[in-house]
């Protein structure tokens, strides 16, 4: 038998824990690895939970540095707000098509100062 080599890329839906760690998996592995979560944020219920089960450890100290590692790693991708629309192909040769939602803030320019929030005509948030 002969072994294949690690070639292209791999699309990982859910941006939870489980997500998280399986995209940092391959990603070491030498895969180009994209995160498909289809909320803003990645983090799932863990992000949520101020402790875990059976153990009762700090969900967020667990959690908190993958979140680090999965912005800092070369081999990741980080796809937020955005659905998976359509798949097409066969094993080992898909396509997908994916639809990002808007997010009316430059990601790009955003520094989280919360500066839009304040200048934004369409919400008026509560006191």
């Amino acid at each position: 038998m002969q072994k294949s080599k690690k070639i292209g890329a791999v699309l990982i839906i859910g941006g939870g824990i489980a997500g998280i760690q399986a995209s940092l998996d391959m990603a070491d592995s030498g895969f180009k690895v994209y995160l498909l979560e289809r909320s803003p944020s990645v983090g799932g219920v863990m992000a949520q939970l101020d402790k875990t089960f059976p153990t009762g450890d700090c969900s967020i100290c667990i959690l908190s540095p993958k979140l680090v590692d999965v912005e800092k790693h070369p081999n990741i991708e980080l796809i937020t707000n955005a659905d998976l629309t359509g798949l097409s192909g066969k094993a080992g040769d898909f396509t997908v098509r994916i639809l990002k939602k808007p997010r009316y803030v430059d990601e790009e320019k955003c520094t989280g100062c919360g500066d839009c929030v304040s200048a934004c005509p369409y919400i008026n948030l509560p006191d």
